[in-house]
């Protein structure tokens, strides 16, 4: 199929029935499949317009077309630029000893004498939903070690680090993507990221800007880099709490797209809550199995969404239980039109989740108990005041009850934040405290 708008609207010729989406979904890659083909054909252009000689090319002509890369402000011989960027005078003209690329594309038989540079290549796509985030710490410290010392000489040869640090060669860095925009954009904010923790992902970008105006990540990769920030920019980001909560949540994106469900659940209550215990002061909610009083779930795994004052088909997002404040959740039941309490999988749900079906009922977990509580759809379902929650896990407000109770400092038995795990999985330890009127 060609990168062209004939080979888009093919696609659209297939009906979301078809598909087994929902309308929402089907919006949504209908985006993203013009711009993947708009993003191609582009490039494709670029190619050619890289590949004819340089002097047809006005050195000086403004935005995607200029051929020369631009340089980041700063102590650091750092450059980012187009696939037009890659010509021997150029290189050679700005002294680049090595080369980030950022983009899907076979450069073997690119015009370049790639004997004088170093090379590292991330084979990605302009779409939001890639993942760059993962590539963070090796394009970072690849760059870092480029810019200390690691300089070519004349042969193409490594140099050896000789001496003191400043004798050392230091190393020029052309980070380039298709057009120098976005992709090419997202790594050198990493990386400045990474090295100047004083900087924030608007900081960083605007100071690209001042020497690449046009600089423009697309919103999933400010998304990613924002991630990245608040995670401190870590070395072991495959080790991150946040960053494997964020891989689940793409995966549960991409099989719900598909109208099916992950191969896997991630169980909030079993993993790593990033450190937060807090005072143990703050108070927090508590929703608990009105038959017999057992707790099912407490805030850190309520989805908190806004009552809408007519239904909409658009999903709410999940909100990030471990930093969303109690103060920002929504009002109590006796003040919202919600029937229902919308939260993340949880252990005691595993019986359940385990069969493998897209939606069904959820049981109280206590053995003695087993009333029904709730219900989830991996295909999401509409609240009773109108918000779409995609995939749901929700509590039916009516069969139980909410309280509020101090924070609990120690789980005990239980699991993360007081959720009682099943009996085989209960710790040994100590009670966890309780206020008057809890269980």
């Amino acid at each position: 199929m060609p990168f062209s708008r004939a080979g888009f609207d093919f696609g659209l010729r297939h009906k979301k029935g078809w598909l087994g989406v929902s309308a929402p979904i089907f919006n949504r890659l209908k985006k993203e499949t013009l711009r993947l083909h708009t993003n191609k054909k582009r490039f494709h252009h670029l190619i050619i317009i890289a590949s004819t000689s340089s002097s047809t090319i006005a050195a000086g002509s403004p935005g995607l077309m200029n051929i020369e890369p631009s340089r980041i402000p700063g102590e650091d011989e750092l450059y980012v630029g187009g696939i037009v960027s890659l010509t021997e005078n150029s290189l050679q003209k700005n002294n680049i000893t090595h080369i980030v690329s950022v983009l899907k594309y076979d450069f073997k038989n690119f015009n370049i004498d790639w004997k004088k540079y170093k090379q590292l290549q991330i084979e990605v796509d302009d779409v939001e939903d890639e993942n760059l985030l993962g590539e963070f710490e090796r394009t970072g410290a690849w760059i870092e070690e480029a810019l200390k010392g690691s300089g070519k000489t004349e042969g193409g040869e490594e140099k050896e680090a000789e001496g003191d640090e400043e004798e050392r060669k230091k190393g020029a860095v052309l980070v380039h993507c298709a057009m120098g925009r976005s992709r090419s954009v997202t790594i050198l904010i990493a990386y400045l990221l990474r090295q100047y923790p004083s900087l924030t992902p608007a900081t960083a970008l605007a100071q690209i800007q001042q020497s690449r105006p046009f600089a423009e990540p697309n919103d999933g990769f400010m998304a990613q880099l924002q991630l990245y920030h608040e995670m401190g920019c870590p070395r072991n980001i495959d080790e991150q709490p946040k960053y494997q909560r964020w891989l689940y949540q793409r995966e549960v994106e991409l099989a719900v797209a598909t109208g099916g469900r992950p191969d896997w659940v991630r169980f909030e209550d079993e993993e790593e809550q990033d450190g937060q215990k807090g005072d143990g002061k703050e108070r927090e909610r508590e929703i608990r199995c009105r038959m017999c009083r057992r707790t099912l779930a407490t805030t850190p795994y309520l989805i908190p969404h806004i009552p809408n004052s007519k239904p909409t088909s658009t999903p709410t997002s999940l909100i990030n239980p471990q930093t969303t404040p109690i103060s920002s959740l929504p009002p109590s039941p006796h003040h919202s039109t919600c029937t229902h309490h919308f939260l993340h999988p949880l252990s005691w749900m595993r019986p359940e989740l385990d069969l493998g079906v897209l939606s069904g009922r959820l049981e109280c977990p206590n053995q003695k108990c087993r009333a029904q509580v709730g219900k989830y759809a991996w295909q999401g379902m509409r609240c009773s005041c109108g918000v779409w929650v995609c995939p749901a896990f929700s509590l039916l407000k009516g069969r139980c009850d909410e309280v509020t109770v101090g924070k609990r400092v120690e789980a005990g038995s239980g699991g993360a934040g007081g959720i009682r795990l099943p009996p085989g999985m209960r710790g040994r330890g100590s009670t966890v405290e309780r206020e008057k009127g809890s269980l």
